[in-house]
């Protein structure tokens, strides 16, 4: 019975591999020919477009939001259900997939019923038009499958029918075999829009999490998603009708622009992945989130941190490598956090991670982790100890920079599925949100993290913290300190299997 799924994963890695090199240069070549920074650049009499950081391809960097990052699921979730509560217009939904069950709260009384996400969309559809676009699903091997998805779009629908609410879902099947529409946003009333890394399901992973994530039953999940408001969520909705007509044909979306106050001055540019020859609007496709990565990553000069589940891009290690030899004797740090095992995926983590620390040469610029959670075990050791899975897709550059979105550093999330990321220039917002997740990671009082310079925590308690840890969990006598684990390429500690196997066998 085990061997069918496994088998199946095994024989889905291989034809994502086999045509690995010629697919690979293909969609490489296709980048290149349809990089805008590579053409004369028409047009370019506005200051945007001279600074090599914004993606001269997509629509404008919007100069009047308020961006407020939601860390990890229990803030993303709480915010969702307050906005659909209180929206008054439109809902629009773009998504991978969709558990309709999934509870947005998780309090006391009945909040795991009635927060119920077929039921509230439903509630929200009875007084305001929902719309919501998914993936189709895989035809074969992959999750989420077709029959599954399909069975999604029916649960909305006949809670839709029940009570008569104007919600409507649709399938995108426009993805090439292997590949993905991997998106994920929400826009609310043309005011507001979510745009990061979250799903609204619980494949592969419960997204409902804390910070600090205490130990539970599922797997721990630390994902990043902002809530932006102002001209930007412009875009967001943009994307979406873009898309929702090229599925449906519907053309009589309602829509409203975006207000904002005046102190909203964080500049937002919303950048894509968009593979060519999938859509009319864009036949031969758009490649900005790849742009805006390499060139923060060329331009960083004191610090890059990226949390992502995915570090298989060779373009994107490339540019790492080169930017170790750049800074080579300047206070110049790279810190990447990574899941210790990611799905279908960890050789490849492990390949590019070697690869970096190769090049670093013990001068300790690159510094890869992955996060951990603990508590009592039900094995003969007093603690266990689990990795807690990072689907966040986060990258922030000298405290300036914050980037946010679905786009993991893969050819998939860079070329060839469908993704959106929002990238803000904003100093004061990079560094509150770097000091916000470097607290949750280090467990350390906020104060201290913030008036630390950056490559000292990272030479201090970054390091310090993960080596203790390591001995923590080699002993199995005590609780974590904190959550940083150094990543090992092979084999990292932490196994639901093993430890319930051993459970099983000691007498009770």
């Amino acid at each position: 019975m085990f061997l069918i799924p496994s088998l199946a994963r095994w024989i889905g890695r291989q034809l994502r591999r086999a045509p690995g090199p010629l697919r690979q240069h293909w969609h490489r070549r296709t980048f290149r020919r349809s990089d805008p920074t590579r053409a004369p650049r028409q047009g370019a009499t506005e200051p945007w477009r001279r600074d090599p950081q914004w993606f001269p391809g997509g629509t404008p960097p919007r100069n009047h939001n308020r961006v407020t990052p939601l860390i990890d699921g229990h803030a993303f979730f709480e915010d969702l259900s307050r906005a659909l509560a209180t929206a008054q217009h439109y809902v629009y939904i773009i998504g991978w997939y969709m558990t309709p069950a999934i509870p947005l709260q998780r309090g006391a009384g009945d909040a795991l019923l009635v927060t119920r996400l077929h039921g509230v969309l439903a509630d929200t559809a009875q007084r305001l038009p929902v719309r919501v676009l998914l993936w189709s699903g895989a035809p074969v091997l992959f999750k989420p499958d077709r029959h599954a998805v399909t069975a999604v779009k029916q649960s909305l629908e006949e809670h839709a029918r029940m009570t008569g609410a104007d919600l409507l879902c649709e399938l995108d099947r426009s993805a090439r075999f292997s590949h993905c529409h991997h998106q994920k946003a929400i826009v609310i009333d043309g005011q507001l829009a979510f745009v990061g890394g979250m799903d609204l399901t619980t494949l592969q992973g419960d997204r409902w999490d804390l910070p600090g994530h205490p130990l539970r039953a599922g797997t721990n999940w630390h994902d990043v998603q902002i809530r932006l408001e102002g001209e930007a969520v412009a875009d967001v909705e943009r994307n979406f009708r873009q898309r929702w007509q090229a599925v449906s044909k519907e053309r009589l979306l309602p829509s409203h622009p975006p207000t904002w106050q005046p102190e909203w001055r964080t500049a937002v540019q919303i950048v894509r992945t968009i593979p060519r020859r999938i859509y009319d609007f864009a036949p031969h496709g758009e490649y900005g989130i790849q742009h805006v990565y390499l060139r923060a990553i060329e331009q960083a000069r004191q610090l890059i941190y990226l949390e992502n589940q995915y570090l298989w891009s060779p373009e994107v290690t490339q540019a790492l490598i080169d930017a170790v030899d750049r800074q080579a004797d300047s206070p110049f740090r790279i810190v990447i956090v990574l899941p210790a095992r990611a799905y279908d995926g960890k050789d490849d983590n492990d390949k590019h991670v070697e690869a970096l620390r190769k090049a670093d040469k013990g001068r300790g610029i690159v510094s890869v982790y992955c996060p951990y959670a603990s508590g009592p075990s039900s094995g003969t050791q007093p603690f266990t100890y689990r990795p807690t899975y990072v689907h966040a897709k986060v990258g922030i550059f000298d405290d300036e920079w914050l980037l946010i979105g679905s786009a993991n550093l893969n050819d998939r999330g860079l070329l060839t599925d469908s993704e959106i990321v929002a990238v803000a220039h904003d100093a004061t917002l990079a560094r509150q949100a770097r000091i916000d997740l470097w607290t949750e990671h280090l467990a350390l009082p906020r104060e201290q993290v913030e008036a630390a310079e950056p490559h000292s925590l990272v030479d201090g308690p970054w390091a310090a913290q993960a080596a203790r840890n390591a001995r923590i969990i080699q002993q199995g006598d005590r609780p974590l300190l904190g959550a940083l684990h150094r990543y090992e390429p092979g084999r990292m500690p932490g196994s639901w299997f093993l430890d319930d196997v051993e459970a099983l066998l000691v007498e009770h």
